[in-house]
């Protein structure tokens, strides 16, 4: 009796150690010509984000869990692509860095796969070209070349070594492609134009009806993850539309009330983490019907984050201190500022709407010159990044107070205004105080006004640090 039981021990426990393996596989390659040291794998929601090293001579061997097949990203430097992962298999891939996108080149395991994502890629660039020149166009002529690019595609996935079963994953993606590029036309159109396409009524019904329930699709499409969310805007904005009376957060609910999929409940449950903000006088009731629409520890962490967050960066309290390093030389905190009003950018080097902004700052800062207002440049870059930071603040010349917060997101000062996405803009007054926790970009047309208020206003005596 007790050997049958010790076996039974022994079966339980190889079984967890096997499983435990299982859900690991190796991505290895090697990178030419690479500047970068590292290499980031990170998985659709972002629950699991490693770095792992590339050595000298550009080879990496990274063990990444996967837990559940999908297509996965990887980063080295600022490219990015997609890679798909499946458990117990391998993957190995082989990039000249000075060619990122166009040199990938898939072996073994999942070569197959891979290597025709390569190919789609490339095959939708080349229909696609300048996006100004798809997108700005008659709606019939768009609609053309969406079908066109769509059949291309689908006729790639004929003619590809893929299984069936993989073929008809494709073609299903494939479909979400067309989906959300079919959804962007008035995106692009009104931002080149500076005006509205005329679009039928029911123009968004198809993204209003599409399966928002597909666990499968939500773990290999980036389009269908961005649907659900455009899902979320159209439906919503229908569903209002036709009863007054019903909230946004009741909309959820019901929405949600019957869907399966985790991903999705959760995604939608995400974007009424908005009403946490400074001014939202119902944002303690909103707070405790939100919370139970979240399964996960991890959204639940980041709702009450931001719900505190809220609170801690109303206008009128004391912001939290910093003491970054200065590029000039030494540390600046914020009480070395005080007495002049505060401008914050936080930035970083990677991020492209940040640079956008640099040339906009750039004529505020030369504005504003000889005015009581500080400028004051964050950037959260990685410390691997440090070196890239100290080269893009001369070369881009900005002005203002340049700092690096070497902890990044994970600040006192980050964390207290619950900085997620960037760029990333606030005030603060002569004495340290919140003015607004989101303040205009410098590309906005609000921005000079909004500074000129609040740089006239009460308050324009220097701070006193007595």
């Amino acid at each position: 009796m007790i050997s049958q039981l010790l076996t039974i021990l022994f079966l339980v426990l190889f079984s967890a150690c096997s499983t435990l393996k299982d859900s690991h596989i190796i991505f290895s390659g090697k990178i030419k010509n690479s500047v970068d040291d590292v290499i980031t794998v990170s998985n659709y929601n972002s629950t699991m984000r490693e770095d792992f090293p590339i050595d000298s001579v550009g080879n990496f061997k990274a063990s990444v869990k996967v837990n559940k097949d999908g297509y996965y990203f990887f980063k080295v430097g600022r490219p990015y692509s997609t890679v798909r992962f499946k458990k117990d298999k391998n993957v190995h891939v082989d990039i000249d860095a000075d060619n990122f996108f166009k040199s990938r080149r898939y072996s073994g395991e999942l070569s197959s796969e891979n290597n025709f994502n390569v190919e789609k890629s490339a095959l939708r660039s080349e229909f696609v070209g300048d996006p100004k020149d798809y997108f700005v166009v008659p709606l019939p002529e768009f609609l053309s070349k969406i079908k066109v690019t769509r059949d291309a595609v689908f006729e790639l996935i004929d003619k590809s070594s893929l299984s069936m079963e993989d073929k008809k994953l494709e073609q299903r993606i494939a479909e979400y492609d067309y989906l959300q590029t079919y959804n962007n036309y008035q995106k692009f159109y009104s931002y080149h134009k500076k005006t509205n396409a005329e679009l039928p009524d029911d123009y968004y019904q198809p993204i209003i009806d599409i399966d928002i329930d597909d666990d499968e699709m939500f773990r290999h499409s980036g389009a269908y993850r961005n649907l659900i969310v455009a899902n979320y805007r159209h439906s919503s904005k229908k569903a209002m539309s036709e009863d007054s009376s019903l909230t946004i957060i009741e909309f959820v609910k019901n929405k949600i009330s019957n869907v399966k999929s985790l991903d999705t409940r959760e995604q939608f449950a995400s974007m009424l983490m908005r009403k946490m903000k400074q001014g939202n006088d119902n944002i303690d009731d909103d707070y405790r019907q939100i919370m139970p629409l979240f399964t996960s520890d991890r959204m639940k962490r980041k709702l009450e984050a931001k719900y505190k967050s809220a609170l801690e960066t109303v206008s009128g309290k004391e912001s939290v201190d910093f003491n970054y390093e200065n590029f000039s030389g030494g540390q600046t905190s914020l009480k070395d500022l005080s007495g002049k009003l505060i401008y914050i950018d936080v930035w970083a080097t990677w991020c492209g709407p940040c640079l956008k902004e640099m040339p906009s700052l750039k004529k505020l800062i030369k504005d504003y010159k000889g005015k009581n207002v500080e400028f004051v440049s964050i950037s959260i870059d990685h410390k691997k990044d440090y070196e890239k930071w100290r080269k893009m603040v001369p070369e881009k010349n900005v002005g203002g107070v340049q700092l690096y917060d070497a902890e990044g997101l994970s600040s006192s000062f980050m964390k207290s205004f619950n900085v997620g996405l960037i760029p990333r803009f606030m005030m603060l007054d002569y004495k340290g105080k919140i003015i607004t926790a989101h303040a205009p970009r410098p590309s906005s047309d609000e921005v000079r006004g909004f500074i000129d208020k609040h740089l006239n206003g009460p308050g324009v005596m220097k701070f006193s640090s007595k």
